[in-house]
């Protein structure tokens, strides 16, 4: 059922976000990745267990597809993941499950669980960093029990954030602060979550990735950024199709490279006038654009 690949992404493995299809449920959203070409998918790890982890192992079997990262280590609700500065009452009702959910992600075979760092918060910055960092150093230690590694992203845009990310008190927004964080909390099963557009969003400094060092980026997702758009004005609906826009994708590729990063690479879109195009469209055209940016990016070194 897997669609064979026409071209290549050097040391970066094409990956398929569900976000970039959504609405989709869980087996039809294989089937597309599969018939796109895609080899490694992310999933919502709630949706997962709502399938049933046996019978989707052997449907990821059947499909030629692994799973790369997941989200939803802390839920909220069927599908979405909730941020780690949830208050104190949400964040224990999110720990409830935690070890299912980790012995789901072991037997699909999945290493990495991925979140999302608020970038402003409801508390103040020095109490929401230490809450960021009790809660980080907890979900590394479990996790880490089941083999699977902590991920975590830093959002870097200030427009159009949702109402559980935003807050009128700064945490941090981006790859320098996240890492002095992780520093700080000494969980050596966490690392650093790169997204491409939050990092165009932050300025684009190569260094931002380099300076991470080796093991510490521990998935990669990926979207373009408008050309001629305002850093500051960015925000997730603008984000376009690796190599649509104006991300210097040689640039990203070197630093990425320089980190000793090489593996999935996830194209994450939620642009409302990309998802209204056809299901199938939408998978074709971003297994072609994972390839050809970083291609591209490798013919121009």
């Amino acid at each position: 059922m897997t669609a064979p690949r026409t071209d290549a992404a050097g040391p970066f493995v094409p990956c398929l976000n569900p976000a970039t299809l959504s609405g989709i449920p869980l087996p039809p959203f294989l089937a597309l990745a599969a018939g796109a070409g895609f080899a490694t998918v992310e999933v919502s790890i709630q949706q997962a267990q709502a399938y049933g982890t046996t019978p989707l192992r052997e449907l990821l079997q059947e499909m030629g597809v692994s799973v790369a990262a997941v989200s939803g280590i802390l839920p909220a609700g069927p599908v979405l993941p909730a941020p780690l500065l949830v208050d104190p009452d949400t964040y224990r009702t999110c720990l409830d499950g935690l070890d299912g959910r980790l012995e789901a992600m072991a037997a699909l075979g999945c290493t990495v669980a991925t979140t999302v760092l608020n970038p402003r918060s409801s508390l103040d910055t020095r109490e929401a960093r230490a809450v960021a960092r009790k809660r980080i150093a907890e979900l590394a230690a479990a996790a880490g029990v089941h083999g699977v590694r902590l991920a975590v992203e830093a959002v870097s845009i200030h427009t159009g954030l949702p109402p559980e990310l935003d807050g009128p008190h700064p945490v941090l927004d981006s790859l320098p602060r996240l890492a002095e964080l992780l520093d700080e909390t000494a969980a050596d099963n966490a690392g650093v979550l790169v997204d491409s557009f939050h990092w165009a969003a932050a300025g684009a400094d190569p260094g931002h990735i380099t300076l991470l060092g080796p093991d510490r980026i521990t998935h990669v997702q990926i979207a373009d950024t408008p050309a001629h758009h305002a850093i500051g004005e960015l925000t997730d609906s603008h984000r376009l199709f690796p190599g649509d826009g104006g991300l210097a994708w040689p640039v990203l590729a070197d630093a990425l490279d320089q980190a000793g990063y090489a593996g999935p690479v996830s194209v994450e879109l939620f642009n409302p006038e990309l998802r209204a195009l056809p299901a199938g469209e939408i998978a074709r055209l971003s297994h072609h654009a994972a390839t050809r940016c970083f291609t591209l990016a490798e013919a121009s070194r």
